[in-house]
């Protein structure tokens, strides 16, 4: 995350978020996220959407196990523009460099009708990921999970019962502070566009998602993408 050493008015927020990693005793949730985890990695797969949240668990969990299992699924052109699933991709190679990694593509997600249709994704994306688990003998799913999100995911917990695998969530206990601050201080690669979100809606707000993506709508998502995504609205992909 170099990059950021060229934005000016990021300056003060780089300042906030490295005195908050001791603040906040960021290094010892990081190794805290680290003994809590060794218990699953050698049975289990990590799921980098490239977000921050999940390559910051990655960060964290290729220094216990380098050669992790890690699972990325590419949600195709109209949900996610080729330059940043490319980009995503660099980062997930860059930070775990001998991890074990699996790509799999959303196959409808190369129809603009994926964009008003959700349902088949989310029966897509979990046979996929039963299908790649049951296949590597894994039991474990490792998300990068937090319960400051949502009341759903604190009253969930951090390790969840599924019907084919067991969820875990190594930074559970992470605030949107530590995340950055953690991003910041080990210089952990995310997307660019995160700038821009989180120039326009707060670092506490921005988070990675599919774009122009009607599912987000009564979070008027689609509506922000608009204007901060405009150029990808209706752009033809690149297949």
């Amino acid at each position: 995350m170099k990059y950021l050493d060229k934005c000016d008015w990021l300056a003060r927020w780089r300042e906030y978020f490295l005195a908050w990693y001791d603040e906040g005793k960021v290094d010892e949730k990081a190794e805290e996220a680290r003994e809590f985890s060794k218990q699953y990695l050698d049975s289990g797969v990590v799921s980098v959407s490239g977000g921050k949240d999940s390559m910051v668990m990655l960060h964290i969990l290729s220094a216990v196990k380098p050669n992790l299992h890690v699972f990325h699924w590419d949600h195709g052109p109209w949900l996610m523009p080729r330059e940043i699933e490319e980009e995503i991709l660099r980062n997930i190679r860059l930070t775990a460099p001998k991890a074990r990694l699996t790509v799999e593509q959303y196959r409808f997600g190369w129809s603009e009708k994926a964009r008003y249709d959700w349902k088949p994704w989310y029966r897509a994306f979990f046979s996929t990921l039963k299908t790649l688990t049951e296949e590597l003998g894994l039991k474990y799913h490792l998300l990068g999970v937090r319960m400051e999100e949502s009341l759903r995911r604190r009253s969930r917990g951090r390790v969840v019962e599924k019907r084919f695998w067991v969820e875990v969530h190594p930074v559970y206990y992470f605030t949107w502070r530590d995340i950055w601050a953690y991003i910041f201080k080990h210089n952990v690669p995310v997307p660019r566009f995160y700038l821009t979100y989180a120039k326009t809606l707060g670092w506490s707000n921005v988070r990675l998602t599919t774009f122009h993506d009607r599912e987000f709508e009564r979070y008027g998502q689609p509506t922000v993408d608009g204007v901060l995504m405009w150029r990808f609205k209706r752009q033809k992909p690149h297949f």
